[in-house]
C-alpha cells in the first residue's frame, strides 16, 4: 500500500478494479453475444489501462494476487498482503455474479439458473445453432465487405 492508503481503502480500490476489469473480460469475449463490435483485445487493454492509471496511487494496482506475492515472497514483506489476495478475488467474484445473473444472464428460468449455480447445467442445441450461426455471420463479414466495395 502506498501513501497513507489503510488496509480498508485498499481492499476496496483492489476489488473495483478487479471488478472493473473481469467485467470487460466477460463482455468482449462472451460468444453469446452478437452485439460486440471491435477487438476484445483493445478493450480489455483499455480496461487494465485504465485500472493502472487510477489504482497505482493508492495500492500499486494490483489486479492479481501473484502480482503482489512474488514480490512480497522476494523481498520478504508480507504485511497487508492479505489486502491483495481479498480484493480480486472478491472483486472478481461479485463481478462474474453480476455479468452471469444480472446483465447477461445465461438461463431462462430459475431452476436453469440454479442448475448453471450448481454446475449442472447443458447447453440446449438450439444454443449450439445459434453460436454456430454467430460464427459464420463473422466469417462472411470479410466477403460482404469485398462484395460491397468490388463494385
Amino acid at each position: 500500500l502506498s501513501n497513507n492508503t489503510t488496509p480498508g481503502l485498499g481492499l476496496v480500490v483492489e476489488m473495483i478494479l478487479t471488478f472493473q476489469l473481469v467485467l470487460c473480460i466477460f463482455a468482449t469475449t462472451d460468444a453469446r453475444r452478437s452485439d460486440n463490435v471491435g477487438s476484445p483485445s483493445i478493450s480489455i487493454g483499455l480496461s487494465v489501462t485504465l485500472g493502472h492509471l487510477i489504482g497505482i496511487y493508492f495500492t500499486g494496482c494490483s489486479m492479481n494476487p501473484v502480482r503482489s506475492f512474488s514480490p512480497a515472497v522476494i523481498v520478504r514483506i508480507f504485511r497487508n498482503q492479505w489486502v491483495f489476495w481479498v480484493g480480486p478475488l472478491v472483486g472478481g467474484m461479485v463481478a462474474s455474479f453480476i455479468y452471469t445473473y444480472v446483465l447477461y444472464p445465461y438461463a431462462r428460468t430459475p431452476s436453469e439458473r440454479l442448475a448453471i449455480f450448481l454446475g449442472t447445467y447443458h447447453p440446449e442445441d438450439e444454443w449450439n445453432e445459434q453460436q454456430e450461426q454467430h460464427r459464420k455471420r463473422s466469417l462472411d463479414c470479410p466477403e460482404r465487405i469485398n462484395k460491397r466495395f468490388s463494385m
